[in-house]
């Protein structure tokens, strides 16, 4: 079985020759782009999991956390360097005066921190709700003719959106955002409303039947315990989600639902919005249920992804690694992708070249179906 079919069957939860691995930061399209990375240690890991890890192909969607801002309205004002950082300020034209943003960037963490919301007040929220919706200009189903030539035996197409209150809660700083929830429930509902509707319209020119395999849904462990209340979940999440997921089956994609932190009391609500692919799965102390205990809840009703946590594969001791590892595969290999929380977000150190390859030796080990 190739990886492409591999990886889709498993989300199916049809039975797969082997439990699908997925290391991010490590999945590769072709040989060439290994040998491009500077990291001597990122080439040495990925070029050993490359017969083993499906790689992604990316449609992408322009749906932003900024209330879906299309991205005509946003323009880049000034890109400067500070100690390594890269920050950057953006204007958001709006028919009731700018608004501005500025985000922070460490090249070697890839990891994108905003430092000035372009949401701060009620006032800011009538003048971002006031741009016209409009789809990106840019925005088009993927074209076939440009996969790579591996693509049916390595690749997965997909695409990424954010759950529509994301995409509320984003434009403010958090705190913000939930005293709104408090005192605006009503105003956070009617704007997350709007991002739903906006998101399903990108849906609809990127969905065309056949075409991408899978729809990557993040943000919803903004509101898990202890971020937020199993109130605001159920109201502001999973009807919302619902209708999402709904229209990525209807054309034939699969939904990956991306969360973070304490699942328990989420999973079964994951499952019954129709997600087919959850994770990842942390066991403590950084989630609050193992692996083995998700598989019973789950039942076979969706496949999960976990539970390898990036901070023991920089830290601990490959012994550590390796018990981690075998712990994930306890309570059955169907319907279960081994993955790690996250990708490293520095450059790889002796001690986490050494705990990923012990990871993957076990994987080797117990990965047979």
């Amino acid at each position: 079985m190739n990886l492409r079919n591999r990886f889709i069957e498993t989300l199916k939860g049809r039975k797969a020759d082997r439990v699908p691995l997925m290391l991010d930061g490590f999945l590769f399209a072709n040989q060439a782009q290994i040998d491009a990375d500077a990291d001597p240690a990122r080439r040495e890991i990925a070029h050993r999991v490359f017969d083993y890890c499906a790689s992604f192909v990316v449609c992408r969607s322009y749906v932003n956390r900024y209330l879906v801002t299309p991205p005509q309205f946003i323009d880049e004002v000034s890109r400067e360097e500070q100690n390594g950082d890269v920050i950057v300020t953006s204007e958001i034209a709006t028919p009731k005066g700018k608004l501005t943003a500025i985000t922070t960037q460490n090249p070697l963490t890839r990891t994108i921190w905003t430092v000035k919301y372009p949401v701060a007040s009620l006032d800011d929220i009538e003048k971002i709700r006031s741009i016209p919706w409009e789809l990106p200009p840019d925005l088009a189903p993927p074209d076939l003719s440009q996969l790579p030539s591996n693509f049916y035996e390595k690749s997965i197409l997909r695409t990424g959106i954010s759950s529509p209150f994301v995409c509320v809660a984003g434009m403010m700083p958090y705190q913000y955002f939930l005293e709104l929830c408090a005192t605006e429930l009503n105003l956070i509902k009617e704007l997350t409303l709007v991002c739903k509707e906006r998101i399903l319209n990108v849906l609809d020119v990127l969905l065309t039947p056949e075409t991408i395999d899978y729809v990557w849904m993040g943000g919803c462990e903004w509101l898990t315990p202890p971020m937020g209340s199993p109130r605001l979940y159920e109201q502001l999440v999973q009807e919302f989600e619902r209708e999402l997921i709904s229209r990525i089956h209807d054309a034939g994609a699969l939904c990956h639902v991306h969360c973070h932190g304490n699942v328990r009391s989420t999973l079964k609500m994951v499952i019954e919005r129709g997600g087919d692919f959850f994770e990842p799965v942390e066991p403590p102390p950084d989630g609050d249920i193992t692996f083995a205990e998700a598989k019973e809840v789950a039942a076979g009703r969706i496949t999960l992804g976990g539970n390898i946590e990036a901070r023991i594969l920089a830290n601990e001791s490959a012994d550590v690694v390796e018990e981690a590892t075998r712990k994930a595969f306890e309570g059955g290999r169907h319907h279960m992708v081994l993955k790690t929380s996250d990708g490293p977000i520095s450059e790889i150190t002796p001690v986490m070249l050494k705990n990923y390859h012990r990871l993957i030796d076990v994987w080797e080990e117990l990965s047979c179906l």
